[in-house]
């Protein structure tokens, strides 16, 4: 996520190091043009997980009311109809899942205001109550630890979003927005997919996906994954089919409908790129989103492979920018804002979406990374004052964590302030003076590939960079993370 109206710059300035094993070098923000096959990069030590949605949810500490750790969500099929005129949502969500206990009852996070039609367990009608948050099914049998069931909900209501937690302007609210003309569009981080379908609103929990999307004709449906032609519904609509093949988190999940128009593009090795852009907004928009395969390509020449089978733009009458995965959401924004937001967004495809923080406690893990990266594309193809960022960053730094709390344990109420950005992205920028550029990028290529579609923490991260480095690094990532003020 990223905050529309901030310009970035950058470029380098010494940071002091307390108590590593060598003196840091000084690097410059940006970096030389990067031939990925000279980088020192090892292979994975073994196989990537298969993309069967499988996971291991953990409950989340920050914001303990969403998800539900007794069960691991393999795939969700939602069937949407969207009538703008009446304000309307229909659904039904057949969600496979996995039991990671004994159960005797299946609770997802499912926003209060819609009536439950009809709710079967593995065909079998289960009685739909509310407890608290959640809705809560009861099958006829308890459930079998890991052996999967297929639960589904059919509903209807209006949809309205829920209140963010944090106090960002461009971030009024989560979930799913209506439009005073009848459009949707959401964007749902840290959770808000709990006000469109039932699931298990946490990031811990990854699934496949597969949509349908009826609309009336001029509208169009836009989602994650691959999209098919759009089929005739009949009465005058049309289905948009979306199939993501890779495993999302909840707070990935995008789903907007519009009176969209389609734009295709090709990104790198023939990496299918598509645009989806209102009218009103195409003439200030497309300038920029032309720019996604050149981004792609140089975010590749640092991390490797783009994670995902397709990628996509979808623009939506909001203030910020989010990295939905495969299919980034952002508003309608131009000028000299937009290219950074973009490769920012598209940079959390590896770092947040292809791996993905375990629980909220870990953002900085998504934005210390994009940030920086963001931060070295500016100064390489923008012409942006690194120096004079990194010193405003500093100053800043100091600031957020009086306010905010520092970033490894920042406040619930302040979600996703700077807080979790800047001192992140500074920790990096410390880290790559120890190494060196050649092991820096290595590493940072060996993070996002070693650990594709998997759950990772500060803990993980840690152990994995003192033993790739061979480098007692992880006192440098505690002092960023846990100090009251700057280091």
């Amino acid at each position: 996520m990223r905050r529309l109206r901030t310009v970035v710059v950058a470029a380098a300035v010494a940071v002091t190091l307390a108590g590593c094993p060598a003196p840091p070098s000084r690097p410059r923000a940006g970096s030389a043009p990067v031939d990925p096959t000279a980088l020192p990069t090892r292979p994975a030590p073994s196989p990537p997980p298969a993309l069967d949605g499988r996971s291991t949810p953990v409950a989340d500490p920050v914001y303990p009311d969403y998800g539900n750790p007794a069960i691991d969500v393999l795939r969700y099929q939602l069937d949407l109809t969207w009538d703008p005129a009446a304000r309307m949502l229909t659904g039904s969500a057949t969600l496979t899942l996995r039991p990671v206990r004994p159960l005797a009852e299946i609770a997802l996070d499912f926003a209060a205001g819609y009536t439950v039609d009809r709710a079967t367990v593995d065909g079998t009608a289960a009685p739909a109550g509310r407890a608290g948050g959640d809705l809560v099914l009861r099958p006829a049998r308890p459930l079998v630890m890991d052996q999967p069931v297929t639960a589904v909900v059919a509903y209807h209501g209006r949809p309205s979003p829920a209140a963010f937690p944090g106090n960002r302007a461009d971030v009024p609210a989560v979930g799913m927005t209506v439009t005073n003309d009848g459009a949707l569009w959401t964007m749902q981080e840290p959770y808000g997919a709990f006000t469109w379908y039932p699931c298990s609103d946490q990031p811990s929990d990854e699934a496949l996906y597969d949509f349908a999307v009826t609309v009336p004709a001029g509208w169009s449906g836009v989602a994650n994954g691959a999209p098919a032609p759009p089929v005739d519904a009949g009465g005058g609509r049309r289905t948009f089919r979306w199939h993501a093949a890779e495993p999302i988190a909840t707070y990935l999940v995008t789903l907007s409908v519009d009176r969209f128009e389609r734009l295709d593009d090709v990104g790198p090795h023939g990496l299918p790129v598509t645009y989806w852009v209102r009218p009103a907004d195409a003439d200030r928009m497309l300038p920029t989103l032309r720019q996604t395969p050149a981004m792609l390509t140089w975010l590749e020449a640092r991390l490797g492979r783009y994670p995902f089978s397709t990628a996509g733009i979808v623009i939506v009458p909001g203030d910020s920018g989010m990295e939905t995965q495969t299919m980034v959401t952002l508003g309608a924004i131009s000028g000299p804002d937009a290219v950074p937001v973009v490769l920012h967004e598209l940079a959390h495809h590896w770092f947040g979406d292809a791996v993905t923080p375990r629980t909220w406690r870990d953002v900085w893990l998504n934005e210390g990374f994009a940030t920086y990266l963001q931060l070295m594309y500016t100064v390489d193809r923008l012409g942006g004052n690194g120096e004079a960022t990194l010193r405003n960053w500093r100053t800043q730094d100091a600031g957020l964590r009086r306010q905010y709390g520092p970033p490894g344990n920042y406040r619930p109420d302040a979600f996703a302030a700077r807080n979790v950005y800047l001192g992140p992205a500074l920790m990096l920028h410390e880290l790559r003076g120890v190494l060196g550029d050649p092991a820096f990028f290595a590493m940072l290529h060996d993070w996002a590939q070693h650990h594709v579609n998997t759950q990772q923490d500060r803990e993980s991260f840690t152990t994995w960079l003192d033993a790739y480095t061979g480098r007692k690094l992880s006192p440098i990532v505690d002092k960023w993370l846990d100090s009251p003020t700057t280091p």
